[in-house]
């Protein structure tokens, strides 16, 4: 892994918030309620994992 202070938890959010990017982005032109609110989901996920493990501590 790269960086000076990067830690799994990091990366882990990150694949969180990528995923359900991905998931909007295949829900949005197919009119799918159901993977728009899996990404709604597995996003809240991300954004409260990266919340509770102070992802933004490891720029600094």
């Amino acid at each position: 892994m790269a960086g000076h202070n990067v830690r799994p938890t990091s990366w882990v959010t990150v694949v969180l918030i990528v995923a359900a990017s991905v998931l909007f982005g295949f829900a949005l032109p197919q009119h799918s309620w159901p993977l728009a609110i899996a990404g709604g989901i597995v996003l809240l996920a991300g954004i409260v994992t990266g919340a509770v493990y102070r992802i933004m501590d490891d720029a600094y």
